[in-house]
């Protein structure tokens, strides 16, 4: 469930707000090989030394599952589950999993930043796992498990880097965000910072309105694609080889190097792309303030309206969308700046027979497999 506390969570960890320490870096266990590329930019802070030797990941093998990272009603712990069977669903892990920064790497393995500032990565059998990088706000895999990219403290600002192929190197310098809060009910539905590889992997994205504008697109060897720091833009969701986001136009779209309007006027709020490809799912509010969930085809820019009073959607898998109930605030609710709160009820929608049940599942991280 995402909030005003979600946000301001993310406004403090989403340019790193972590420190490490100074001492030497440990061993770690795990295969490694190889040795550091020198970074033509992007610097670290030399607070923040790089793990000696860089890991080595190999391709993640095929999965043939749908899987879903979040929360269950009844717990505040963060579950992976298998939803393959709807009716027959499977908790595979359970345990120390972060709700804020954590996220699939395949089929069998999750990643996310400790309370320590240090990117790990472990199978869900595994209660232990491999550090990655240290000094970690948000990151992203690529589709097959082999890179990383993350953000971390640099020696002016931020600094973005990629690991890959035993290499960890730095790919740009980026501006600091300040930590600053987010309370009302606008803010929260524009904030946003997202650090996306592309479905295949030959591109990467940094989109983000906390504190700076920030519009950056990089083919993965790191070179930069475009840069576009003053069009309010927000919220992004990566869809095939085009590149979706919001700005004061409405949602533009970004494909072989050129912006074109796709939902003018829309102001959609964290956008979400099918692991099937081709729809996107997102929540835009009305004149009363309620957010309805749509779903849009990517190809026509045909939208569905799948309901109102539901937030926060996010697919399941290519034909299940789940979303959380709201309503409008009371004066007992106490809402301060806002004009919805949540029901406390979710609910998964059938896109093949248009049903609507409740769901058991009370937050979404993330699901397997990511957006095609």
């Amino acid at each position: 469930m995402r909030n005003a506390a979600w946000l301001r969570a993310l406004a403090l960890t989403a340019l790193v707000a972590v420190a490490c320490g100074s001492g030497q870096p440990t061993a770690r266990s795990g295969t490694a090989s190889g040795t550091r590329a020198t970074p033509a930019s992007g610097a670290r802070s030399q607070s923040c030394p790089l793990i000696q030797p860089p890991p080595q990941f190999q391709a993640s093998p095929p999965a043939n599952r749908n899987l879903v990272l979040g929360k269950l009603s009844g717990s505040d712990h963060v579950v992976v589950r298998d939803i393959t069977d709807i009716t027959h669903p499977k908790t595979l892990s359970a345990g120390d999993i972060p709700w804020i920064r954590s996220r699939f790497v395949s089929g069998t393995e999750l990643s996310y930043v400790d309370q320590g500032g240090n990117l790990m990565r472990r199978a869900f059998s595994s209660s232990s796992g491999l550090e990655v990088a240290r000094c970690v706000g948000e990151f992203d895999w690529k589709s097959d498990g082999t890179a990383v990219v993350y953000v971390t403290p640099g020696d002016s600002g931020t600094a973005l880097h990629q690991l890959s192929a035993d290499r960890d190197i730095g790919l740009a310098s980026l501006p600091a965000t300040p930590a600053i809060g987010c309370e009302s009910q606008t803010c929260v539905d524009a904030w946003d910072f997202r650090l996306i590889y592309s479905p295949d992997g030959a591109d990467i994205s940094l989109v983000t309105n906390i504190g700076k504008l920030v519009f950056r697109l990089w083919a993965s060897d790191g070179t930069l694609i475009k840069s576009m720091d003053s069009q309010q833009t927000t919220m992004s969701a990566w869809s095939g080889k085009g590149l979706y986001f919001r700005d004061d136009k409405g949602v533009e779209m970004w494909r072989n190097g050129a912006i074109s309007a796709f939902l003018p006027g829309v102001a959609w709020i964290r956008p979400k792309a099918s692991p099937g490809g081709g729809q996107i799912v997102y929540a835009a509010r009305d004149s009363t303030g309620l957010a309805h969930t749509y779903i849009v085809d990517t190809s026509t820019g045909k939208v569905r309206d799948l309901g109102k009073a539901r937030a926060e959607p996010a697919f399941l898998t290519p034909s299940l969308i789940w979303y959380q109930g709201e309503r409008s605030c009371i004066a007992s609710d106490q809402c301060g700046g806002n004009r919805t709160v949540p029901t406390g009820k979710t609910y998964i929608y059938d896109l093949q027979d248009g049903t609507e049940t409740e769901s058991r599942i009370t937050f979404v991280a993330d699901v397997w497999p990511h957006p095609a």
